[in-house]
């Protein structure tokens, strides 16, 4: 008996089992259907709909039901209200036509947008009702909605920012929007805004505390800081000193809190930071069909004496030669921003154009004069031996180098919008009497043009210019004279080798440089980019270079590889014009960044 019993049991499972299968792949059919959405009036309001719409990004998970479906389609047309809303779009008009017999659904939905509402009248006031007056609201421009431009809301919480920013920076670091309230005007096609702004309390910069300081001292905390006691609280300075904190590399969190001031309206600041390691190891590789391969290294520790102060030292070995670097800074000595700077290097080349071994020592003062120019000037005394094409000769060189640098560009490795400029002059004595005296300016530029909103395309230009007083040729340092060719110069012909040679094919070098190159920085995907690039250069005889010379040129493609410690870097070029027989047709080089 409970055999027969059982087998019933199972049957009955069996076929509720083929009622439910049967029932959810109807309603499954049921409830697929297709959309067709019209009258949108711009892509930006049809993007924003594609973005939100449950009817296009839950294509593919059709609902389970034609109820779901009606939901699906109800949400769909409050979001769609929203946006069109949230444009200006006010007395849209939509409309929804939907055939649940037929299989899939055709949902139809028509937008018929009407006329686009403006920016009516702007109106702030403290949470009284009283008008701000001139000392308090911020100019026209400033806020940046215009009466009878079309209604964005987006440029609504622009300007709203506007105005908190434009308190916080005159002393009402509380500042705070009570309420906003927009108002329609139907028969003027208007959106009549006005804000109430608690602006809070004046307040002055009070003392400044710290937590978390270990190993950075005080004094040389307080050095970062970009405001004076007793002045007004200004959010930009606040953000400025928080900036300065990151940037030294001794901080893993940085956070900066003005508390609320006492009667005196002088607010107490309060920095709150955790320290990270102070010391750092890395290094790179990189590597060209002429120059071979090679390797750098280096330590560098940012809170030496607990000061701020930084030590690096380098290593490079190549197959061309080697070097050690060592570089000592004193962050702001004497003066905010300027830098007490001391390096040493010993080198050791063996160029096709000529073997060297060289020791200098430097010193001098860097001044980061904003986030956009630097300055630097000093002294270096540089011991070399130099061996060119079989003659030897000892130089022992006094330079004073001077460099003024401007730099806008947005990323230091793979910049894609901005610009960057370098001038560089240096006088040269030399004691040892085989040189004498000679004077080398360098000016390089270069220009990231983004062509599309993304910056997927960028075009990127890039010139140099250099010249020598003093001497000949021949009569210069090896090392000091001029040369093109290489990656980092004109690619596709090999290091040093885009300019005049020697009788065994050597490069002889130049008193004057001219060096350009064209790429177009393509990014395929989120990590994949492609760069086809032209450079073109090479060096005179003369202090001055002749600019209606023949050049030579080079061109090919690029391959980058968007790593998390920057771009991979693989170019292979040709020589395109002045190729000799003794130039090779296919240069490749291997390195991390962009060529520049």
């Amino acid at each position: 008996m409970w055999r027969g019993f059982e087998a019933r049991s199972m049957q009955a499972r069996l076929v509720l089992a083929l009622v439910l299968m049967l029932c959810a792949g109807s309603a499954r059919a049921a409830s697929d259907y297709r959309l067709d959405l019209s009258g949108l009036p711009d892509d930006t309001t049809r993007g924003l709909v594609e973005e939100t719409s449950e009817l296009v990004t839950l294509k593919d998970k059709p609902p389970p039901s034609l109820t779901a479906l009606r939901n699906r389609i109800r949400g769909d047309l409050d979001r769609i209200r929203l946006v069109l809303n949230a444009y200006g779009w006010f007395d849209a008009a939509i409309d929804v036509n939907s055939d649940e017999d037929q299989k899939p659904v055709p949902v139809a939905i028509r937008v018929t947008p009407g006329e686009r509402y403006a920016v009516g009248a702007l109106r702030l006031t403290d949470p009284g009702g009283v008008d701000l007056g001139p000392a308090l609201a911020p100019s026209p421009e400033r806020l940046g909605l215009k009466t009878g431009a079309p209604y964005d809301a987006r440029a609504v919480l622009d300007a709203e920012a506007a105005i908190i920013i434009h308190l916080g920076q005159r002393g009402r670091p509380f500042a705070k929007v009570a309420h906003r309230d927009a108002v329609l005007d139907r028969a003027g096609r208007r959106v009549n805004i006005t804000w109430a702004i608690d602006y809070g309390p004046l307040a002055s910069f009070g003392p400044t505390s710290f937590e978390g300081l270990e190993r950075l001292k005080d004094k040389a905390a307080r050095a970062l800081l970009r405001w004076r006691e007793g002045d007004d609280v200004n959010i930009d300075q606040i953000e400025e000193t928080r900036r300065a904190f990151v940037a030294t590399g001794l901080f893993g969190t940085v956070s900066v809190t003005t508390q609320p001031p006492g009667p005196d309206g002088r607010a107490p600041m309060l920095i709150r930071v955790t320290e990270a390691k102070p010391r750092t190891i890395g290094g790179g590789l990189r590597y060209s069909t002429s120059d071979g391969a090679g390797a750098r290294a280096f330590w560098e520790h940012r809170n030496l004496l607990g000061g701020r102060e930084t030590l690096r030292i380098t290593a490079d070995i190549a197959q061309t030669g080697y070097s050690l670097d060592a570089k000592a800074k004193k962050p702001d000595f004497e003066w905010r921003a300027v830098d007490l700077v001391f390096e040493a290097k010993a080198k050791r080349e063996e160029l096709d154009a000529y073997d060297l071994d060289t020791f200098s020592i430097g010193g001098g003062l860097e001044w980061r004069y904003s986030p956009r120019w630097f300055f630097s000037g000093g002294a270096t005394l540089e011991q070399s031996h130099i061996d060119d094409d079989g003659v030897t000769e000892d130089y022992t060189l006094f330079g004073v180098p001077v460099i003024a640098r401007r730099d806008t560009s947005n990323d230091a490795l793979d910049p894609t919008r901005g610009h960057r400029l370098t001038f560089s002059l240096t006088p040269y004595y030399d004691l040892a009497g085989t040189a004498g005296t000679f004077l080398i300016g360098q000016a390089s530029a270069s220009t990231y043009l983004p062509l599309d909103d993304a910056e997927d395309y960028v075009l990127a230009l890039r010139g140099g210019l250099g010249a020598t007083f003093g001497g000949s040729t021949y009569s210069l340092p090896a090392d000091k004279r001029f040369y093109a060719g290489g990656g980092d110069s004109v690619r596709g012909f090999a290091y040093q080798a885009a300019g005049p040679l020697g009788s065994d094919d050597e490069a002889t070098g130049g008193k004057s440089l001219l060096t350009g190159a064209v790429e177009m920085r393509w990014r395929v995907t989120e990590t994949i980019g492609l760069v086809p690039f032209v450079d073109f250069g090479s060096v005179f005889e003369d202090s001055i270079p002749d600019f209606g010379a023949d050049l030579f040129m080079g061109a090919g493609l690029g391959l980058r590889y968007r790593s998390p410690i920057g771009p991979l870097r693989l170019d292979i070029a040709t020589p395109i014009v002045g190729k000799r027989d003794s130039d090779d047709i296919i240069q490749i080089y291997i390195s991390i960044g962009q060529a520049f």
